[in-house]
């Protein structure tokens, strides 16, 4: 257990508050979805759970609880960049983002088998 003495964590990312990743997290979303009620419907899918904490989330007033972060971050390849960069690990954003982009090849080439027959 740590004592609250105000001091900070080792490798804790200075500057990092729960206002701030709210704000980070909400433009994330806005980023991928929008700012529509099409949006508030699709994070209320992905994380089960009410219109007004998917608002909440989406209007950056409130950061998601960890559970809930990473059926974000697992739908969202914009919230996994976010976390990766807040959590210092930004060399891992480009084997994420050359694996999202092998996924979209192999689905790319399956339809084209599939139209060719093959």
């Amino acid at each position: 257990m740590v004592p609250i003495s105000g001091s900070k964590l080792r490798g804790t990312p200075t500057g990092l508050s729960d206002a701030l990743l709210a704000r980070m997290i909400g433009a994330a979303l806005k980023a991928d979805l929008g700012g529509t009620r099409q949006a508030t419907k699709t994070v209320m899918r992905w994380a089960q759970v009410s219109d007004h904490t998917a608002r909440s989330w989406l209007n950056g007033r409130t950061s998601p609880s960890s559970l809930h972060l990473l059926e974000l971050a697992t739908q969202s390849h914009t919230v996994m960049t976010v976390i990766l960069n807040a959590t210092g690990h930004d060399g891992l954003q480009l084997a994420h983002d050359l694996a999202a982009v092998e996924h979209s090849l192999e689905k790319a080439l399956s339809q084209v088998r599939a139209l060719r027959g093959t």
